[in-house]
């Protein structure tokens, strides 16, 4: 499973270190999220971005189409919020452990030096190793629920550290900009 956005993408990289599985139908997952809101259906729709009636729509329908924006949007969401102290813990062992995180991409990455920039964003397919201090970024981001420019400008410090500066200084005043992200997966 990939994804397009860079929490989603962690989410399911957490998902590998789940101990239990999450609610499978439509009503068992629209009960756990509804749980998480305090039974607010109205705060429930405004976070999954859909109107109220469509909830009502999930919750008593016997079939459901696996391209409905809907049923897609509360599928991300539960894998978002189920079992959040497993995936502390998991995080927690992996930067104690000096753990490692791989990052296999394929977007538009560009790189823009202080004299402009030297290289158009590009379409490009990449597996780097990610180093500590910018995984401990991207899980503290991700603990606090940041924005997703957030947690991609993160990913792209990330990407410039990990594969154009591995002969450069540090100190260069150099950017990585991660542009349309295709397809984009963790592994820890």
């Amino acid at each position: 499973m990939s994804a397009a956005t860079v929490q989603e993408a962690l989410d399911r990289a957490d998902a590998r270190h789940w101990t239990r599985n999450p609610p499978r139908s439509p009503q068992a997952r629209l009960a756990f999220l509804l749980r998480q809101t305090g039974g607010d259906q109205a705060a429930l729709a405004t976070r999954l971005d859909v109107p109220a009636h469509q909830l009502d729509t999930l919750r008593t329908a016997r079939r459901h189409s696996e391209d409905d924006p809907a049923q897609q949007a509360v599928e991300r969401d539960v894998i978002r919020l189920w079992q959040p102290r497993i995936r502390r813990r998991a995080h927690t062992t992996i930067l104690n452990n000096n753990g490692q995180m791989m990052v296999s991409f394929r977007a538009w990455l560009g790189f823009t030096a202080a004299a402009g920039s030297s290289d158009d964003p590009r379409l490009r397919f990449l597996t780097l190793s990610l180093e500590a201090p910018y995984i401990e970024q991207l899980f503290t981001a991700r603990h606090r629920n940041a924005p997703e420019d957030e947690l991609r400008r993160i990913l792209s410090d990330a990407l410039g550290a990990s594969y154009f500066h591995r002969t450069r200084p540090a100190h260069t005043a150099e950017t990585v900009t991660l542009e349309r992200i295709d397809y984009l997966e963790f592994y820890y």
